[in-house]
């Protein structure tokens, strides 16, 4: 079933969202009031385009607000995406997202919630992002870790390197020699290029490597590929901004860790040090060399660079990975830079703008897809199917499926069952498949599960 969407703020979450949902044949309505994204997304994308405040009735009723199913407002500007809410909702919209950076909108609600002025979903970026860097920290050889299934499946990167007992090997002969190794590659990142691979291709040193397994069998796969897994329990934060603030207040109630948060500005590492409870705050330049060996950077399992500036994310990142820091995740909010940070050396990079996107399709569950998702730097997405009994996919076995190039079915999951699915596998009706595709084997594989 096809939505009406009316989509707020055209910046970069706005513009990834506007190519996922209209690529998934939706119809799309953005709004913007700057001229400039507003031409790049006519020029561009399959939606249409106006230019003009989503608080202006006008505009929303040229937008068709009255015949529209959802509004997903993520402006920049938080009390505008709950006006815009409040609107649709007056209009009779069914559903509506925002994007809401101010935590004061969650904490202690007074006589209203957001509920009351017609949001009904809200994202927070900067949680979402401090979420996402908890993953990384707990898993640790992890460049990028997505939950599917109730986190009974998930997707994880991991870059290779020439130690790696699987280089020069087929994954047709790894599947062979490891035969209780249960997992699927559904992606190699080699360079700049995306690659689906097939039993023939090889693993090579410097590849990331896209995996999806059962949740449970992650960290034997992670052995296999001749990485430690290890449990990192001394963890500096730089930045005690929002993202940084997030991640320390996570992880803060975790007892056997040891969280060190430096930042430069002391109103605010006087405000952080009342608000967290065992996490040392420090009032001081992360940039400073000597403060950080003074506070024990040498000591220290993980570094998370989270400061306002991406530039000193990535210097400080790479000095720690000098150091011998076993984990560097760095904020990163340029999208060009993504791809060059496993190169260069850092372990991990988290975008802002791709999390929130990723938090917003996961909440559009409609209809055959589940959830959805992209990966920072990567050329292709991740997506949960539900199968039906009218799905072509359920026909035959997959052996018999023609299933799109440039697409791989990961990962299947029946009741409580997790399994990879072979070629004598047939899809049943309400299986939960998960499938990684590029972009232009989408509407393909779409055909396979739809009703």
């Amino acid at each position: 079933m096809n939505l009406n969407i009316v989509l707020l703020g055209l910046g970069q979450v706005g513009s990834h969202l506007a190519k996922v949902l209209s690529r998934e044949q939706h119809n799309i309505v953005a709004i913007d009031n700057d001229p400039l994204p507003c031409r790049e997304a006519d020029e561009g994308l399959d939606i249409k385009v106006l230019q003009g405040w989503g608080s202006d009735h006008r505009v929303l009723e040229e937008a068709g607000i009255e015949h529209a199913d959802m509004m997903i407002a993520v402006t920049g500007d938080d009390e505008q995406n709950v006006l815009a809410c409040s609107l649709a909702a007056r209009y009779g919209v069914k559903q509506k997202i925002a994007r809401i950076r101010n935590p004061a909108f969650f904490q202690n609600p007074p006589r209203f919630t957001l509920a009351d002025w017609g949001v009904d979903l809200a994202i927070q970026p900067e949680l979402e992002t401090a979420k996402e860097i908890v993953h990384l920290i707990k898993r640790s050889a992890a460049t990028d870790v997505l939950e599917f299934a109730g986190n009974r499946v998930q997707l994880i990167g991991v870059r290779i390197d020439a130690a790696c007992p699987l280089v020069h090997k087929t994954l047709e002969a790894v599947s062979r020699e490891f035969p209780d190794q249960v997992f699927r590659v559904v992606a190699i990142l080699r360079g700049a290029e995306t690659i689906i691979p097939g039993g023939n291709d090889t693993f090579q040193s410097r590849d990331q490597l896209f995996i999806v397994a059962a949740t449970d069998d992650i960290p034997g796969i992670i052995a296999l590929l001749g990485k430690s897994d290890e449990k990192l329990q001394q963890i500096m934060i730089l930045g005690g901004g929002r993202v940084g603030r997030a991640t320390a207040r996570i992880l803060d109630g975790e007892k056997d860790l040891t969280i060190k948060l430096i930042d430069s500005d002391a109103d605010r590492a006087l405000a952080l040090a009342d608000e967290l409870e065992r996490t040392l705050i420090i009032h001081g330049d992360g940039r400073d060399f000597n403060l950080l060996a003074t506070e024990g950077v040498l000591e220290t399992d993980a570094l998370v660079s989270a400061t306002d500036d991406e530039e000193t994310n990535i210097l400080t990142s790479l000095l720690a990975k000098h150091l011998g820091v076993t984990k560097t995740i760095a904020l990163v909010n340029r999208r060009e830079y993504l791809p060059l940070m496993a190169p260069i050396g850092v372990n991990a990079a988290v975008n802002t703008n791709v999390i929130t996107s990723n938090a917003i399709l996961r909440l559009i569950r409609r209809g055959d897809v589940v959830s959805l998702a992209s990966l920072s730097g990567l050329d292709a997405q991740a997506v949960e199917y539900l199968a039906h009994a009218d799905s072509r996919i359920t026909r035959k076995p997959l052996s018999r499926v023609r299933f799109p190039q440039g697409a791989i079915l990961g990962a299947v999951t029946r009741g409580d069952a997790v399994f990879i699915p072979v070629g004598g596998t047939r899809i049943q009706p309400e299986d939960h498949v998960i499938v990684f595709s590029l972009p232009q084997a989408l509407p393909d594989v779409d055909k396979l599960f739809s009703k």
